[in-house]
């Protein structure tokens, strides 16, 4: 189990809004687990001490349900509780009451598992017409690690490969509008190493490591995709390799990253480096 320090404890209100959802969840005996920008702020600077460039106030949660009545039993059981409220205009989304986030503190809730239909694909009621896609959802939440958040807090979170998988749909879905999945998948590329792999790779992946002529750079990728692999099934496996063989898509995920390489000399090279290797791992595993 990884854990957070107190020097880089999580915002109270996080904490609060966890401890919640946490409870009645557990008490509903309903799997879940935080991911989002949450999950990667929680990995990557909770844990690791890791700044991801931006931070997030709000929460995303996945939980993986039969049906909509164990959805919509979430939702009242959360509003009833007092402390949460509907966001208007979503079905997803519930605002945590509080003084000091203006409207409320938002709690989105992702709907995954048996619940799908198509597999992959959550159709909204009443009439289905809003498609959310939940592509890579199983594999998050089977390698999802438990963190504690604080002391007698212990919530699953997206591991970072699992994210890194939900991050790639994402772009996909989003990227042409918004490329900060682009720019959070180069964040985790280029510092999967120093979160808590730096003796793995020189241990048990110090093949990988001699491969790469001891450079941190570029085995931080590479393992990252092998890691991918290793929890990925083989659709999602393909699905994330065919990204890099249409060449359109390819070029646009280059663009996107090399915005969150702007410390390099040439930061299309250095994009095209990073995605090479992660590639090559992703290949490998």
């Amino acid at each position: 189990m990884l854990t957070i320090p107190n020097e880089r404890a999580l915002d109270p209100t996080t904490v609060t809004v966890l401890r919640s959802v946490d409870s009645l969840l557990r008490e509903l005996r309903i799997e879940y687990f935080v991911t989002g920008a949450m999950a990667r702020d929680i990995l990557l600077f909770g844990v690791h001490g890791i700044r991801t460039g931006r931070e997030t106030r709000d929460i995303d949660l996945a939980v993986a349900i039969a049906d909509w009545t164990q959805f919509e039993t979430i939702k009242s059981r959360l509003v009833a509780s007092g402390q949460f409220a509907p966001a208007p205009g979503s079905a997803q989304r519930l605002l945590f009451r509080t003084h000091t986030q203006g409207k409320g503190y938002p709690l989105d809730i992702i709907p995954f598992g048996d619940i799908e239909h198509p597999r992959d694909s959550i159709a909204w009621p009443p009439d289905g017409t809003e498609v959310l896609n939940v592509a890579g959802y199983r594999e998050a939440h089977a390698s999802a690690v438990e963190i504690e958040v604080e002391p007698g807090l212990v919530v699953p979170v997206a591991s970072l490969p699992g994210l890194t998988i939900l991050k790639f749909y994402a772009w996909q879905d989003r990227g042409r509008a918004n490329p900060k999945d682009a720019f959070d998948l180069a964040t985790v590329m280029q510092k999967y190493a120093d979160a808590g792999n730096n003796e793995r790779l020189y241990g048990e992946e110090l093949a990988l490591l001699e491969v790469v002529d001891y450079d941190l750079a570029a085995a931080s990728p590479r393992l990252l995709g092998k890691d991918v692999s290793r929890i990925a099934t083989a659709k999602t496996r393909n699905d994330l390799l065919a990204i890099f063989s249409d060449p359109n898509t390819a070029d646009r995920f280059i663009t996107n990253v090399s915005s969150a390489a702007r410390g390099a000399e040439d930061s299309v090279d250095a994009a095209e480096t990073i995605i090479e290797h992660f590639k090559t791992g992703l290949k490998e595993g």
